[in-house]
């Protein structure tokens, strides 16, 4: 059995379509399954917005909030919740929405636009891993 390929990240405008003078917003492109998927991070004040795309376009725009509940032990937990904003409103796109945030810290509420050709397990796996780095 092959060792799985590690990820090439290539971070920075030589390496995606778009040139921009913005100092808040990285731009990075990492080939997975042979699949270029490019991830833009951008801050602002009150949120994150972050585009994956395999298609180099917006896609599926879903809202990622973080929300806090107690248990009946009164411990406090927090849970991400999404919400579609414009797109396909399928069980689907909740999950990926989630697992890509589940090693973001949710400090702001996350604008987040998905457009995956690809969209197993395995390679939301590894883009969840990448987007901490990116923040």
């Amino acid at each position: 059995m092959a060792a799985p390929m590690k990820p090439q990240i290539l971070c920075g405008p030589e390496n995606f379509p778009v040139l921009t003078k913005q100092v808040n917003i990285l731009i990075c492109a990492v080939e997975i399954n042979t699949t270029r998927t490019e991830l833009i991070v951008q801050t602002f004040q009150d949120r994150i917005f972050i585009i994956v795309t395999q298609f180099s376009k917006i896609g599926t725009l879903v809202s990622v909030t973080n929300d806090r509940l107690t248990d009946t032990s009164g411990a406090a937990l927090s849970m991400a919740s999404t919400n579609v904003l414009m797109g396909a409103d399928e069980p689907i796109t909740h999950v990926i929405a989630r697992n890509l945030v589940t090693e973001v810290p949710l400090t702001k509420p996350i604008l987040l636009s998905v457009a995956l050709k690809d969209s197993s397990p395995k390679t939301v796996k590894t883009l969840a891993k990448i987007l901490p780095s990116l923040l």
